[in-house]
């Protein structure tokens, strides 16, 4: 059986730009970072999440440029939304789309990284 979603990927144009994005803008851990023959691997996360998100190029195996600068089906979960919004577009996250309660009974908003893959944040509603 599956126990957990142990990672997904973002597919990027540079990694370094990319890592300096997710820790610095997002404030994500480097869980991951080894170099291969030909590749480079980089793993990351929100501090205490289980899954990961690969920092992947075109140069992998599975690799697409036009994986890059899409919809990423990733959501993240936070506790404040508007306080996340306000420090994140501090440090020049671009949203989308900026909080909004939703009819659905959640906060919501969009932002893109480096490369334009978009990502959704929802607080949930007590």
């Amino acid at each position: 059986m599956i126990s957990k979603i142990a990672q997904v990927g973002v597919y990027v144009r540079d990694q370094n730009e990319a890592l300096r994005f997710y820790t610095e803008k997002l404030g994500f851990e480097i869980r991951e970072h080894r170099e291969g023959p030909g590749f480079t691997w980089i793993e990351v996360a929100p501090p205490g999440a289980q899954t990961t998100i690969t920092l992947a190029t075109k140069d992998l195996p599975v690799g697409d440029e036009a994986k890059i600068g899409r919809y990423t089906d990733i959501a993240f979960e936070t506790a404040d939304i508007k306080a996340l919004h306000e420090t994140y577009t501090e440090r020049g996250v671009r949203f989308t789309k900026d909080p909004e309660l939703q009819p659905y009974g959640k906060w919501f908003a969009a932002f893109v990284d480096q490369d334009d893959n978009e990502f959704f944040v929802f607080q949930p509603v007590d």
